[in-house]
């Protein structure tokens, strides 16, 4: 756990040279964290420094944990998963208290578990809470993340399979339309005769 301290740049330039740093580190813990064939070892020296011991891990399917788990649970994902990750968008915010940030990324997570067939395609967006320890060296900040978060929706998983996607897109989205703007309808109605039946009970 970091000391509690304020820090504030001295100048815009040198935060915008501290954002950038920051942007770069994430990048690369990013494609370790989600590039499925970098070994264990690599991942205990590089990523693992940067998760605070009071970490919390979210995603569709599950919440909480510490760093020990939060090692188990990274390496099990690519002890049993195949992915690749593709960066569209990555971007770090420093928060006002001067200690702690935000980093987004938005891209696309790539299952090639079966990848001589398909390669499913997952659009997702991370979201990675930190704390900075020490900016002694803006080449180099320390920093912990505290929350790493993953968000990505149960249509897409659906959208991306083969043949199904097709029919849910194509099929049950637009009859769910037309089916939704149908019972809008009945509603507006039921709605209207109510207030006109209220009005002649007046």
């Amino acid at each position: 756990m970091s000391e509690n301290f304020t820090f504030r740049p001295k100048s815009s330039a040198n935060q915008a040279k501290l954002v950038n740093q920051l942007e770069r580190q994430f990048h690369t813990i990013t494609q370790l964290l989600y590039t499925t064939n970098v070994p264990g070892a690599l991942l205990d020296r590089q990523v693992l420094p940067y998760i605070a011991d009071d970490v919390i891990f979210k995603d569709p399917w599950q919440e909480g944990g510490d760093k020990k788990l939060y090692r188990i649970g990274m390496k099990g994902f690519h002890n049993m998963f195949h992915f690749t990750f593709d960066t569209f968008q990555l971007n770090v915010k420093l928060n006002d208290d001067g200690t702690t940030g935000r980093c987004i990324v938005d891209g696309i997570m790539n299952l090639q578990q079966f990848s001589w067939i398909y390669t499913y395609p997952l659009r997702s967006i991370f979201v990675y809470e930190f704390r900075l320890l020490n900016t002694d060296n803006i080449d180099d900040p320390k920093f912990e993340i505290f929350r790493h978060e993953e968000m990505w929706s149960f249509a897409d998983m659906i959208d991306g399979i083969p043949g199904i996607g097709w029919m849910y897109k194509n099929l049950f989205r637009r009859s769910f339309g037309y089916f939704f703007v149908a019972l809008s309808a009945l509603s507006c109605v039921v709605h209207d005769r109510f207030i006109q039946t209220a009005k002649k009970r007046e």
